[in-house]
């Protein structure tokens, strides 16, 4: 009984994804083929099985089975007997169920590949080999069906393919691996190496390689060679070697950085290669290709198009330009799935599907309104603005030609999409995103500020903050030194206790949601008054919990003794500190810096004033809990001052957002606080508040340079970085990371170099200078771990920080249970050993993650910044001799700390200066450029 394919559109574009398991059933099925399945794979299946019928239509015709496919409810019917579907006495059954020899992985609607046991696991990293490898072990477990074949010892499709391939290599071959995708990929295992057989199960247009390689030269390098080609039951294989080679999980292991390079060189070789011009009726037929957009868009996107109809020049595209089709071995790169190839599309096109695709890091966001988005998108760093489609730059097209462009670009990304892979809701969202665009008018960037203008503001903002910063940190040090000399070093432990919880209560009360304005991508001023619902909201619980508990926690963390009026001072200006930090975010999201410095810089002398005074009247660690307070109520009236007051309010909508983002965000600073501080606890029951008081004051001055410079510059550059994307984003983040390292580098050392000098403050901070030397060479490591995570925020994935963050933590929990009761030095020893480790593990993740990013040109640029830091450290220790031998000056002083500084500053600036003066005076140019 034959039966016609019951489907409406050319099943070639569907794929051969879902009947990919056809190779694994008998070669010749027999003359009855019945199929028991869902309603997603009956047209793939009996696309792959034409004739083939339903069990309903053999139940009814009484048909024998010569080959039954079951999955589903009919294929428990069967297992219970009593689906009316009788079997030749020959036939097979193939269930997808819950036993078998393959995994259907992960699921019969999306298999990404059959496995069995004993074939080897593709992936391009260790870390996505496991993952992989265990879903696979744990299939039957998570559900994943499970290909079982009942019946005679036929050869299978896969078999027949296999021993022709040997035929024609003259090698024995072996099946060891099945890939679903447009077409079928056999893994196949010879003596000579693995192979790649790419079979078509279903009815495709011709493989169009062998043509772009004729057409194309520029794109040979990047085409798979066929090694052998044949037909087998009517289904055409082409074999190539497989990539990357069997068993290659070594170093290098491709990165999607390097995927997209070679996406980028393919796209430009092809955009070279012109073979005609588009004529009249090309945007109808050009529309017509995309078969799973309804016909009356087509229609409205073909009239859309009819501006390109007018000779414009065509070339060769691939279509589908993205990492999991480039397959990388060390040198080779091949890239695979020309399916959507075609050789009459605009020049370049693929040079706006290619940045499309890339920064497609939102899942929320279609390709659509990404291509869409480039219209408009001309002069941005990064953008494709210089790049040439359909014969001229893209910029210099007037915007109408821009549109017709960019939506020919997402016919063509369609053109390759099934009902499938795009189901009517997302389906709906591109054609909504197109839309839109065509409706919506210019873009006014009259008054936008340009790049150059937001990067001259962006540097002359992290001069304010600089200033902010100093200002503030310097208040804090006179007032920390005060108390250093007039107090017991076990004072400084209380302050340092209650200073932690007061910190970690800040992070908590606005869950991350005033730092995600500076990302936010809606109405900022509506979700602002979100922000401080949520922000006093929580913030008024907390100080009214930690009101109650301060003496609890006092006694917990060891400072029983005046802890709890500490704790408690500190933490009841919470709701001050929580409206504050929401305006203080939104100017620095405008980059109005000098603003935003204002009421921190102004409350912080105060502050200051106010404490030091109160301590010179004796009032004890007290004072600084007052000077505090003083601060918070301060900041908060001076940034109504320098803002308008933001009031509260409420939407829903804008509170998930905040929190998605604002929740790992805030969760990565609490940890940050929590890492910085767990130190402080662990001293303080280990070895008491003495060597807290002695190892903190180590700390806070070590770790100056990382809050002036680093938290600085990541302060100012956040902002800017957010408003960047795709490549510019990465290479922007090397230049931050540079300027970053180079200045905080000479601090670092420079306090290591003169650590014995803390004890002019007294002989009672003597064990803390061993511990100021480690703790600089902390700093500088963590300073690049805050700078790897500030990219991962500006790139919209604070996740990625919070986990940074959370293996920092373990580390150094794991590393100071063992070496605490050492002593503070090893205290400070092991926390610049952890740093280091995080350190590198960000610049690995940062390498794979932040597109653009090259850990190459970072480090050539940091070459002049290292052999300064080289003459740095000679010229301190010749001064140093020179001192003790020479002048007399023996010990440490305040004279020879202020000549070891000059004379190591100087040795610094004068080799940077020679090495890179260039950089340099376009930083200063920068930072004249007007706004």
């Amino acid at each position: 009984m034959t039966r016609p394919v019951a489907v409406t559109e050319p099943h070639w574009t569907i794929g051969d994804r879902l009947a990919a398991f056809r190779v694994l059933l008998p070669a010749d099925p027999g003359p009855a083929v019945v199929l028991g399945v869902d309603e997603v794979l009956l047209p793939h299946l009996r696309a792959a099985f034409p004739g083939a019928c339903t069990a309903a239509e053999a139940a009814a015709s009484g048909e024998r089975a010569s080959l039954l496919v079951l999955s589903g409810p009919p294929a428990e019917e069967y297992a219970a007997g009593r689906l009316p579907v009788a079997l030749a006495p020959s036939a097979t059954v193939a269930v997808l169920g819950e036993e078998g020899d393959h995994v259907v992985y992960p699921s019969a609607q999306e298999p990404e590949l059959l496995w069995r046991s004993g074939w080897p696991v593709a992936a391009g990293d260790p870390v996505a080999w496991v993952r992989r490898r265990l879903g696979l072990r744990t299939a039957r477990r998570r559900g994943a069906p499970w290909l079982r074949v009942d019946g005679p010892a036929v050869a299978t499709l896969a078999d027949e393919v296999v021993a022709e391939v040997g035929e024609r290599l003259g090698a024995t071959a072996r099946l060891v691996g099945v890939v679903t995708a447009g077409r079928t990929v056999l893994r196949v295992r010879t003596a000579q190496g693995d192979l790649a057989v790419r079979l078509d199960l279903l009815p495709h247009e011709p493989d169009l390689v062998d043509r772009v390689r004729a057409e194309v030269p520029g794109a040979a390098a990047y085409l798979p060679q066929a090694l052998a080609s044949g037909t087998t039951r009517g289904c055409a294989w082409v074999a190539t070697a497989w990539l990357p080679e069997a068993g290659a999980l070594r170093w290098p292991w491709p990165r999607p950085e390097w995927q997209w390079a070679v996406a980028d060189e393919l796209a430009d070789a092809l955009a070279a290669a012109r073979t005609g011009t588009t004529g009249p009726g090309w945007a109808r037929e050009w529309c017509e290709r995309a078969v799973v957009v309804p016909a009356p868009v087509r229609e409205r996107w073909a009239a859309a198009l009819a501006v390109l109809d007018d000779g414009l020049p065509t070339g060769w595209c691939h279509g589908d330009l993205w990492p999991g089709n480039v397959l990388l071995d060390r040198d080779a790169a091949v890239v695979l799935d020309w399916d959507n190839a075609t050789p009459d599309a605009p020049a370049g096109i693929d040079r706006l599907l290619v940045p499309a695709l890339r920064d497609l890091t939102d899942p929320g966001r279609t390709v659509a309104e990404q291509v869409m988005a480039l219209v408009d998108d001309t002069d941005r760093p990064g953008s494709v603005g210089d790049l040439e489609v359909a014969g001229r730059r893209w910029r210099d097209w007037d915007r109408g030609h821009r549109l017709a462009l960019a939506l020919a670009a997402v016919v063509l990304f369609l053109r390759n999409r099934s009902p499938h892979d795009l189901p009517a809701d997302a389906l709906a969202a591109h054609v909504a995103a197109v839309d839109e665009a065509l409706a919506a008018p210019a873009a006014v960037t009259t008054d936008q500020p340009t790049d150059a203008a937001e990067a001259g503001r962006t540097a002359r903002g992290a001069l304010w903050l600089a200033t902010n910063g100093i200002v503030v940190k310097t208040a804090q040090t006179v007032v920390l030194l005060t108390l250093a000399a007039m107090l017991a070093p076990s004072a400084l432990g209380l302050v340092a206790l209650g200073t932690l919880v007061a910190n970690v209560a800040v992070q908590v009360a606005s869950l991350g949601t005033a730092s995600a304005l500076v990302y936010w991508r809606g109405d900022v001023q509506r979700a602002a008054r979100t922000a401080v619902t949520i922000s006093v909201g929580l913030a008024a619980v907390l100080a009214a919990l930690l009101w109650v508990a301060a003496p609890w926690l006092a006694s917990t963390l060891g400072a029983a003794d005046g802890g709890a009026a500490v704790i408690r001072g500190l933490t009841v200006v919470l709701p001050c500190t929580a409206v504050a930090g929401v305006t203080n975010e939104l100017l620095r999201r405008e980059l109005r810096f000098l603003r935003r410095i204002i009421p921190d810089t102004v409350s912080s002398v105060v502050g200051a004033v106010v404490a030091i005074g109160l301590v010179v009247d004796g009032m004890g660690v007290m004072a600084l809990v007052v000077g505090q307070v003083t601060q918070a109520v301060l900041t908060l009236l001076l940034s109504w001052c320098v803002h308008p007051p933001v009031l509260p309010g409420w939407s829903s909508e804008d509170a998930r957002g905040l929190l998605s983002y604002g929740g790992p965000y805030a969760g990565t600073h609490l940890l940050e606080l929590v890492q910085l501080n767990v130190d402080y606890l662990v001293v303080s029951a280990v070895l008491g508040t003495v060597a807290l008081g002695q190892y903190s004051l180590a700390f806070r001055l070590a770790f100056m340079p990382y809050l002036m410079i680093v938290v600085v510059i990541t302060g100012a550059a956040f902002p800017y970085l957010c408003r960047l994307r795709g490549r510019e984003l990465g290479r922007s983040t090397g230049v931050v990371t540079t300027v970053t390292l180079t200045l905080v580098l000479p601090l670092c050392l420079g306090v290591a170099l003169v650590a014995d000098h803390l004890v002019v403050l007294g002989d009672k901070w003597s064990p803390a200078v061993p511990a100021v030397a480690w703790l600089a060479a902390y700093a500088a490591a963590l300073s690049v771990g805050q700078l790897v995570a500030t990219a991962f925020n500006a790139a919209g994935r604070p996740v990625l920080a919070l986990g940074l963050r959370l293996a920092h933590l373990l580390l150094l929990l794991a590393t100071l249970a063992v070496v605490v009761d050492r002593g503070v030095t090893v205290v400070a020893a092991a926390q610049a050993v952890v740093a280091a480790a995080v350190a590198l593990l960000a610049l690995v993740l940062a390498r794979t993650t932040v597109s653009g990013l090259s850990l190459r040109a970072l480090a050539l640029g940091l070459r002049p910044a290292a052999l300064s830091a080289l003459a740095l450290v000679a010229a301190v220790l010749a001064v140093r001799v020179l001192l003790d031998d020479v002048l007399g000056l023996d010990g440490p002083s305040p004279v020879t700390l202020a000549v070891l500084g000059a004379a190591g500053l100087a040795a610094y600036v004068g080799p940077l200066w020679l090495l890179d003066r260039d950089h340099l005076r376009e930083a200063f140019a920068l930072l004249r450029r007007p706004s």
